[in-house]
């Protein structure tokens, strides 16, 4: 019996023994779900707060792409506005210089009406076109100063907008990264003095990526001027309105002649027009001569002469106006349509141009204003990058104490407790976007501006297209962040930087 009572107690005792074991496994237990559920948490904020950085950087993105894009809005509505002042200026011109043609007042008017047995033909039309031309070269005077002050005011402004929309996004960037990071994760901040200090840098890049150039006043080559000078950008009738006959041959007897005899006049005309030198204005000139002559023949021998003369000359300019400033205008117009050097029309042409082309149908303001443009233009010789504005990374922040782990939570404490391990109680992250130009391809069904087939760069004129602020082809994209970057982002967390 006591034998039994001892193999009772043991036993007791055995069960006893194996609860610390059982404590300890325990704690061990909940230790590990603590520490599985805190590494969820942090993991899942860390990845979020990826995200965060990745949607703010690409935001910035879109506002450098918006800024290039708005830049070549702007620039393609500058030239369709210069591309108008210079058919505004090129059909005064050339509407002064047809009145005066068919004004019917000439010497050479005269003696055709007088000595042709059938001068109907030459007369008629001058005096039939007389009265519209003067009623529509009225109309013209007042339509086309107006068009032109518009026009060029228009183009002030849209200069104006542009600077000031290029300065307002630097300004901006710093306000939609913040924007951006607290609707995707509102306990979640851009690094307060990030882009005034280690983002500085990227931000001055993007700055200077474009720059502003000021082509009027000054002579040499520019981007702006060589695109509206351009030959597919004007109209034929701009750059030179060649030789035309308005009047018909006139060919007659004499009529005081007694033996054979015949006259004959042709109106001959050249005209063009051209961007000043300077970029200050546009220039037009238009003249016509009358070539032809006569001949009597008489018994004993013949008498006869020439009919030359300037039959109609107009001009017209805006900009400083009044005086011509050379016979040779920007992008290799010379001689307005060769008027000047050719002899059909040089009478008429030197008249005009030492007669300037009279007051400015617009201020002297005048001309191609203020632009931006790619500081440097790139193409695929450069590197795989040339097609890409300086890269701008974001730094975002969040404090650790707004994660939902254990120790938020207060669901452990002690020797249960697990701390998150983070630097300075922050988690940080950096990402990195810019904007990149991609021409659409013109072939149908071909990748659009693929980097990796050179030949969807061509256009259909079979020229190349590349980076510039003159079409709207630009686009944000995230790209790696450089490791400079990533390495100053952890220093500055170690050290809890602001």
């Amino acid at each position: 019996m006591k034998l039994h009572s001892e193999r009772h107690c043991g036993r007791r005792r055995q069960r006893g023994q194996a609860l610390p074991f059982a404590l300890v496994f325990l704690v061990v237990g909940a230790a590990a779900l603590y520490l599985a559920f805190n590494a969820a948490q942090l993991a899942h904020a860390k990845t979020k707060e990826q995200d965060t950085a990745d949607s703010a950087a690409y935001s910035v993105g879109v506002l450098q792409a918006r800024d290039l894009n708005f830049a070549a809005y702007t620039n393609r509505a500058m030239i369709a506005n210069q591309v108008a002042v210079a058919q505004m200026v090129s059909i005064k011109s050339y509407v002064d210089e047809l009145a005066g043609t068919y004004s019917n007042s000439h010497w050479f008017d005269e003696f055709i009406e007088s000595s042709a047995v059938l001068s109907e033909p030459w007369i008629m039309p001058k005096e039939t076109g007389s009265t519209v031309l003067n009623v529509a070269k009225s109309a013209l005077d007042t339509g086309t100063r107006l068009a032109s002050v518009a026009l060029d005011g228009l183009d002030k402004i849209l200069s104006l907008e542009q600077a000031a929309y290029h300065d307002l996004i630097i300004l901006q960037i710093p306000v939609v990264a913040e924007e951006v990071a607290q609707a995707n994760e509102p306990n979640s901040h851009v690094t307060k003095t990030y882009f005034a200090t280690r983002g500085a840098p990227a931000l001055l890049s993007t700055l200077n990526f474009s720059q502003s150039n000021t082509p009027a006043g000054t002579t040499g080559k520019d981007r702006f001027a060589d695109v509206v000078t351009d030959k597919t950008t004007l109209d034929q009738f701009v750059q030179q309105r060649g030789a035309n006959i308005r009047d018909p041959f006139v060919a007659s007897i004499i009529e005081w002649c007694p033996g054979a005899s015949f006259i004959a006049a042709d109106n001959n005309h050249l005209g063009g027009t051209q961007l000043r030198q300077d970029k200050r204005g546009w220039e037009s000139l238009d003249a016509t001569d009358v070539n032809g002559g006569w001949l009597c023949y008489f018994e004993i021998g013949a008498v006869g002469g020439p009919i030359i003369d300037a039959a109609g000359s107009g001009g017209a300019a805006t900009g400083p106006g009044s005086s011509y400033s050379g016979k040779r205008g920007y992008g290799g117009f010379n001689n307005f349509g060769g008027s000047l050097t050719s002899a059909l029309t040089g009478i008429a042409a030197r008249e005009q141009y030492y007669k300037g082309p009279g007051s400015s149908l617009s201020s002297s303001e005048a001309g191609l204003q203020p632009y931006r443009e790619l500081a440097s233009l790139k193409t695929p010789t450069d590197g795989a990058d040339f097609n890409r504005a300086p890269a701008i990374t974001v730094e975002v922040q969040r404090a650790s104490s707004t994660v939902s782990t254990t120790d938020q939570l207060r669901i452990a404490s002690g020797r249960l407790q697990v701390a998150d391990g983070t630097a300075n109680n922050q988690m940080r992250a950096v990402s990195s976007a810019s904007a990149y130009f991609i021409r659409p391809a013109d072939a149908s069904g071909s990748a659009a501006g693929a980097l990796m087939n050179l030949a969807h760069w061509r256009r259909s004129d079979n020229k190349w297209e590349y980076p510039s602020l003159f079409n709207p082809y630009w686009q944000s994209s995230l790209v790696d962040t450089n490791l400079a970057a990533i390495e100053a982002a952890d220093v500055a967390q170690s050290a809890g930087a602001p």
